[in-house]
């Protein structure tokens, strides 16, 4: 992919298809031979077919400014689409007929089917059955979400295998009964399953499994069962309509999982039901952990203990009542109904919240190379291979040689502190390692929001998946540095998620009344720790030294109340200024006269209400730090700040993205994001 993208416009869309949302609609929208997703402002539905003229500004996510595996313009590769349009609104006089092709009829055909499934109740289960009949994974909030993954069972709340093998059986059952022949089942069967999978938009699972028993169907009809020939003729159907599935987790997890079952079928094909329902649960569950390790850098320690509860629960209770809620749409819905199944799912959802939230289901685990990701593999496959044979202790040998390397992976770091600038745009963020006592501390959160995706926090974007391909599911301590909203703008959202021990911060900030009152989540059971009270504090190894303010401060402006703190990370010190003015410069050179640290953090994002003449002549630093957004209104950093410390490597987010410093005894080395040509280790030499 080219490393960046300009914006252009179009002058003619065609729209041919929607997508769905609890709050609203995406409109899928094509220009000559590109398709993009186009959301409008106002809730106007533009009917499939239309062809409207205006100007169109397409977006295209840019190239990914922090070290995380996160990328939208993979996304949507991935996803088959071109770029996003936001637009205000379309007037329908501009728009006129077009030609109705088979893609658009499915869609219009999908588009009536979801109205008449939503028309019939006005409780929220409408969704839940909607996303386990078509596999709508918008209608699920980011905290059910969170829930179904934390219990490892996700895939029973989207369309799956076990979704498409449910229904076949339901459809050979019903239409035996009826007394058809077995080579018309076999043929209505085919057709049945074709139009399921148009109503699933095709996703990586529903068409491995749907053209999977298509082709099984159409294979019996010569009694030929060539499961691993079919299994792959689908996954090459795939890669070559689209090559890019292959970065899907669902594509990976899919064909991985189906490939070793068939491949072990031999193993339980002469068990009992029970034993065979044990068996191939554990052997999917194991051969997902790589994948899953890879895709998500978490563990499940709950997955296959979750998956025998509710394999079985949704095998012979939802999904009966979803297909027959189906059913009922379309001929009789009586009152009754729909409480039942208002009483069902919620019931359901809160017994799915109750076990998330009781206990840890899930740990974060460090990114993998190359090398421990190997050894993953091989102790899955030793893992799966002594499940097929039976042989318990060796199974459980090897499940604790694969427990312990996860424990390493955590555990085992090359470097002894990693300090990380993170591009939060235009806001302050960083984050220190310290690998040997597994400590973390937190310098302010960032806090401006996407306002084209607002859905999503900065940090869901940023921090938060920083920390988790870390391995860090535990914050030592955050650091508020003052409470100006790009400071402290997320630190609500990473109290939710992260588990954090303590908070430093100064009270006497004229904004923390309302910041705590407004900001502080009630599940919060840390602790506060008043700066001004406390001057030093050791974190593992690390040594934190607040240097202002020594006593309070007058005045409203929450930039005076910065709190400017000098970290030491082994050998090498990091001095951070917050907001600060040249009015505290000064005060600092007053107190302290000439201050010493390798790296200083430029003021209040390289303005020129900071940095001073004075300070940069009586501060001595290897390197300077800007926090700033890409083309920001305030024009940060300014020239002439830049221009002072030009004697010293200036590093800035809104050019190199996020930046890392590695600390291993008296050697440091600097890692960018976006200019990895600047990448270099110095050495400190002995005093």
């Amino acid at each position: 992919m080219p490393e960046s993208i300009e914006e252009e416009k179009i002058d003619l869309i065609t729209v041919s298809g929607y997508k769905y949302y609890k709050d609203g609609i995406a409109h899928i929208v094509t220009h000559e031979d590109r398709t993009y997703d186009m959301f409008l402002n106002n809730s106007s539905k533009i009917p499939i077919g239309k062809i409207c003229k205006d100007i169109f500004e397409v977006t295209v996510p840019g190239e990914e400014r922090n070290f995380i595996k996160k990328n939208d313009r993979l996304n949507l590769k991935v996803n088959g689409i071109d770029g996003r349009i936001y637009h205000d609104s379309i007037d329908m006089d501009s728009c006129t007929d077009g030609d109705f092709d088979f893609s658009m009829h499915l869609s219009d055909i999908r588009d009536k089917y979801i109205s008449r499934m939503l028309s019939k109740s006005s409780f929220d289960y409408t969704y839940d059955i909607l996303t386990l009949s078509i596999g709508n994974k918008s209608y699920i909030s980011s905290e059910f979400f969170d829930a179904l993954q934390k219990l490892g069972i996700y895939h029973l709340y989207v369309i799956s295998g076990t979704h498409v093998a449910f229904v076949s059986g339901i459809l050979f059952f019903t239409l035996k009964r009826m007394r058809f022949t077995i080579n018309v089942i076999k043929m209505m069967m085919i057709v049945c399953l074709l139009l399921f999978l148009s109503l699933n938009f095709f996703s990586p699972s529903v068409f491995r499994a749907v053209l999977m028993a298509i082709l099984l169907i159409v294979t019996s009809f010569f009694r030929q069962k060539p499961y691993l020939t079919v299994i792959s003729l689908t996954a090459i159907f795939q890669i070559l309509y689209n090559p890019w599935v292959m970065y899907h987790a669902g594509f990976q997890l899919s064909y991985i999982t189906t490939y070793l079952i068939i491949l072990s079928r031999t193993y339980w094909q002469d068990r009992g039901p029970f034993i065979q329902l044990m068996g191939i649960t554990a052997i999917a569950e194991v051969s997902t952990l790589t994948i899953v390790l890879q895709q998500f850098n978490e563990i499940s320690i709950s997955g296959i203990i979750m998956n025998f509860f509710f394999v079985p629960l949704f095998s012979f209770i939802i999904f009966p009542m979803v297909i027959i809620y189906n059913f009922m749409v379309f001929t009789v819905f009586p009152v009754f109904a729909d409480e039942i199944y208002h009483f069902v799912f919620t019931l359901l959802k809160d017994l799915i919240f109750i076990l998330a939230d009781g206990i840890k289901h899930r740990f974060s685990v460090k990114s993998p190379n190359a090398l421990w990701l190997i050894l993953l593999i091989i102790l899955s496959y030793m893992i799966i291979k002594e499940i097929c044979l039976g042989n318990f202790k060796r199974t459980t040998f090897y499940s604790a040689a694969f427990i312990l390397c996860m424990l390493l992976l955590n555990k085992l770091s090359w470097f002894d502190y990693t300090v990380t600038m993170v591009d939060v745009g235009q806001g302050d963020a960083f984050i220190v390692e310290d690998h040997k006592n597994n400590a973390v501390v937190l310098i302010d959160t960032g806090g401006k929001f996407y306002p084209e995706e607002s859905q999503y926090r900065l940090s869901d974007k940023t921090v938060l998946p920083y920390l988790k391909e870390s391995g860090v599911d535990r914050i030592d301590m955050m650091i508020l540095s003052h409470m100006d909203l790009d400071h402290t703008g997320e630190a609500d959202y990473i109290l939710q998620k992260k588990q954090v021990d303590y908070i430093y911060v100064n009270p006497s900030d004229p904004a923390f009344s309302e910041w705590y009152q407004s900001d502080v989540p009630e599940s919060f059971d840390g602790q506060f720790i008043n700066a001004m009270d406390t001057r030093t504090i050791d974190i593992g190894d690390m040594q934190i030294t607040k240097l202002f303010p020594l006593k309070p401060v007058a005045g409203e402006d929450s930039n005076q109340h910065s709190l400017v703190v000098m970290m030491h990370a082994g050998q090498f010190s990091f001095l951070f200024t917050g907001d600060i003015d040249v009015d505290i410069e000064n005060e600092l050179i007053d107190t302290y006269g000439q201050i010493e640290t390798d790296i200083l953090k430029l003021a209040h994002h390289g303005s020129n209400t900071s940095t001073g003449e004075a300070f940069v002549e009586n501060t001595s630093f290897k390197y300077a730090l800007v926090s700033a957004g890409v083309n920001n209104r305030y024009g940060h950093p300014h020239p002439e700040v830049v221009q002072r410390v030009d004697s010293v490597q200036v590093f800035d987010t809104s050019r190199h993205g996020m930046v890392r410093f590695h600390i291993k005894g008296r050697k440091m080395c600097v890692e960018t994001k976006l200019q990895p040509g600047l990448n270099h280790c110095i050495k400190k030499e002995l005093n």
